[in-house]
């Protein structure tokens, strides 16, 4: 029974990568196009993301929607993440950009790693990272109306400390065997999107 589920568990963490590189060319798609759509669209874009996301996570109905979700919101944000890299190649030049995309995903292995190998058990720790998810949330939404720095520094910091934390949960989980494939693919892509992006601004944020 244990090898059986042993093998199990392998298959679906095998799934679960698979599903992760799916959303990613799904993303990669969505960046592709992002470069035709107008600036003036990104903003409605953006906060359509939000209300999808906001939706996902409060309406129970929307998990019978829950793969074609996914798949809208990695071609929407890959369409808004466009600028953003456009952006962040031109403040910090090609080098610095691809070091830091690079210390970016040495982290989300790195946490990765704590949460499959080190960490005996992190269940308890999603009980606190869904409320503080929830905050960061709603914290953007007004940093897209508050222009202060500082506000954006801390809220760039706080997005990281989240999503590595989040990084662990996960590896975790899947080292458990608590988790569907599909949903782990996607959890593990918005995690390593999230650490690169934050990593960017901060890198940014703190150049300037």
């Amino acid at each position: 029974m244990n090898y059986q589920s042993s093998v199990s568990r392998s298959s679906n963490i095998r799934q679960a990568w698979l599903y992760f590189m799916y959303y990613w060319i799904v993303f990669a798609v969505g960046t592709f196009a992002g470069q035709f759509i107008p600036a003036t669209l990104r903003m409605p874009i953006s906060i359509l993301i939000i209300a999808i996301v906001l939706i996902s996570l409060f309406v129970k109905a929307s998990r019978k929607f829950s793969a074609l979700i996914a798949n809208i919101l990695a071609f929407l944000i890959g369409v808004v993440s466009y600028a953003s890299f456009m952006y962040y190649l031109n403040d910090l030049g090609t080098v610095a950009f691809y070091q830091n995309v690079g210390l970016a995903i040495a982290a989300f292995f790195a946490f990765g790693f704590l949460g499959y190998f080190v960490i005996g058990d992190a269940s308890s720790l999603g009980r606190l990272l869904f409320p503080a998810l929830v905050a960061l949330i709603f914290a953007s939404i007004l940093g897209i109306f508050i222009q202060i720095p500082m506000f954006h520094l801390v809220i760039t910091i706080a997005g990281l400390a989240i999503f590595l934390l989040y990084t662990i949960f996960d590896f975790n989980r899947m080292k458990r065997g608590n988790f569907s494939p599909r949903e782990m693919g996607f959890n593990l892509f918005i995690n390593l999107l999230n650490i690169i992006m934050d990593v960017l601004r901060l890198a940014s944020i703190l150049r300037d």
